[in-house]
């Protein structure tokens, strides 16, 4: 409508202009036109030094942004009583570490946090939650200890996904931005560092997630604007049914057997075709894979090879039949 909006439309764009202001400081960023917004407002890339007069970029985040009390959550119900399951599908998807970036009221400070909490969730059930809400702390709390999501029933939630509200626990931000402190130099660099360190880590989580390894490692703790890492974790999932996940785990595992096998036995070549389709058969065994031999190979390369067919891929599947 000509000459009138809903005063949301402009609260929206103030904090927008916020985080364009503050993060732009120390990062390329690309902002997503509000009609092209799917649950990413910016894209951004942390700016680094590449010589006494020039800069590069390094590493690749996004940005969800939220002012003042707003709470970011996803799931629940629309305003038609229809869950939105989609959300979790959208998320799932990403193949670009996801930030919920906060401003406060006054448009005073930006403040950062990593949703890689969610992954976790992901990791340990195979259906969606019904509805996920993201808990924040105050930059003045001080450090943060890793907490669990945690899972309450749902009154909505009935036969939609697990049928479970998580509340997941951000903590405090790793990155708090004002206008005093990106006049400093000293801190823009600092701030850059701390950009490029989270980053890494949560790449790290969205290419295992997508190439099915399921080994979780996330920042469980630190202190807001300092660089030091407090805390890593680690964990590992598997499914309690007995070779649920062998055939998509071999797929993961034999670009990299290909790679391994000939350093582990010796001159022994296979075809890597031939590996992916020996491991992920249903019958869980290689042994009736056809190996090549170098016409060259000695007495203690061909025990080597053999040591390799008893123990290495019997080890292999073993274990995955444990996943």
């Amino acid at each position: 409508m000509s000459g009138r909006r809903h005063v949301m439309d402009s609260a929206g764009s103030t904090y927008e202009d916020c985080v364009r202001l503050f993060i732009g400081r120390i990062a390329s960023l690309v902002h997503v036109p509000r009609e092209k917004d799917f649950g990413i407002d910016f894209y951004y890339q942390p700016r680094v030094p590449a010589g006494a007069r020039t800069e590069t970029v390094a590493e690749l985040g996004s940005l969800q942004v939220k002012g003042g009390g707003e709470t970011l959550a996803y799931g629940g119900l629309n305003e038609r009583g229809e869950w939105r399951e989609y959300q979790f599908t959208w998320l799932r998807s990403l193949a670009t570490p996801l930030y919920l970036a906060r401003v406060d009221s006054g448009c005073r400070a930006v403040e950062l946090f990593s949703v890689w909490p969610l992954w976790w969730i992901f990791w340990r059930q195979p259906v969606s939650p019904f509805e996920v809400i993201f808990d924040t702390q105050p930059a003045e709390t001080g450090s943060y200890v890793w907490q669990d999501p945690q899972a309450s029933p749902h009154p909505d939630g009935a036969g939609k996904g697990d049928g479970m509200r998580w509340t997941v626990h951000l903590g405090t931000p790793f990155l708090r931005l004002t206008s005093e402190d990106l006049n400093s130099p000293a801190f823009r660099k600092q701030a850059v560092a701390i950009l490029c360190t989270w980053i890494a880590y949560d790449r790290l989580t969205l290419m295992r997630y997508h190439q099915f390894i399921p080994v979780l490692t996330g920042i469980a703790g630190w202190r807001t604007n300092f660089p030091e890492i407090l805390e890593i974790r680690t964990w590992q999932f598997w499914d309690a049914r007995p070779g649920a996940n062998i055939a998509r785990l071999c797929q993961t595992a034999a670009p990299m057997l290909g790679t391994l096998v000939p350093i582990c036995s010796g001159r022994m070549t296979m075809p890597l075709r031939n590996l992916g389709r020996s491991l992920s058969g249903s019958t869980g065994r290689a042994t009736s894979t056809q190996w090549g031999r170098d016409s060259s190979m000695g007495s203690v390369e061909r025990k080597r090879e053999a040591l390799a067919r008893q123990t290495w891929f019997p080890n292999l599947i073993e274990g995955a039949n444990r996943v």
